[in-house]
């Protein structure tokens, strides 16, 4: 398990720092906002979970493991931002595939930061249910937000394709299953759960209802054509 979870940790820190430098430079960030927006998607949920269930100080500033980690994050975000990714990339896909790209990289990276915490918690024996449910939403979205936060925007989590949705319900399905049928079925499942559900709203456009307040429509297409800028 130790090794499945170190595997997965990897999985999900390479696909948020490609997730998170392509969202920089769509943002023209400079080389350094690049790095901070990968750190903070890749560890902020994670030290928000630490601090939240007591495990002091944080593992991203006492675990070799953790350190490592940033250091790979580092390593991908340099490389992708120096060879211009978003460009070799967009030379074998149409106009689309940048937000495809974003979005596929960022639900990998999501559901295995969500398992990353949930088998956190259960390694400090942190077993009870919302226990469970917080640290794997938090650790999933936490740094998201963080980023979001950072960029002056509003939350994707909170706006766009019911992204903190699957989170839950994987995280739910974890903490109800996880002693009663193999642990390691558990896990893969719920990635598979949070992936599935992230790709099919992104590919039917799922969101939660929005109020419709005065000058939505404006607002609307301000977010389309946003949108049709940033692919």
């Amino acid at each position: 398990m130790n090794i499945f979870l170190t595997i997965i940790q990897y999985v999900g820190a390479v696909s948020f720092t490609i997730s998170a430098t392509i969202y920089a430079i769509q943002k023209r960030a400079d080389i350094i906002g690049a790095l901070v927006f990968s750190l903070l998607t890749c560890f902020g949920g994670g030290a928000i979970r630490d601090i939240a269930i007591g495990q002091l100080p944080p593992l991203i500033l006492v675990d070799k493991d953790m350190h490592f980690l940033a250091l790979v994050s580092i390593c991908v975000c340099l490389v992708c931002y120096h060879f211009g990714f978003i460009k070799k990339i967009g030379r074998f896909a149409d106009r689309h595939q940048h937000s495809f790209l974003i979005e596929f990289t960022d639900s990998i990276g999501l559901a295995s930061f969500v398992v990353s915490g949930l088998e956190v918690a259960i390694e400090y024996e942190k077993t009870g249910f919302v226990i469970l449910v917080f640290a794997g939403c938090i650790t999933g979205v936490g740094g998201g937000i963080l980023r979001d936060i950072c960029s002056a925007e509003i939350p994707s989590v909170f706006r766009k394709h019911i992204y903190l949705i699957p989170v839950v319900i994987a995280s739910i399905f974890f903490a109800l299953t996880y002693n009663k049928i193999p642990e390691i079925l558990s896990l893969i499942i719920t990635i598979v759960i949070i992936i599935l559900i992230r790709m099919l709203a992104f590919k039917f456009k799922w969101n939660l209802p929005i109020p419709k307040t005065e000058g939505y429509k404006e607002q609307e297409e301000k977010e389309q054509q946003k949108e049709l800028c940033n692919k």
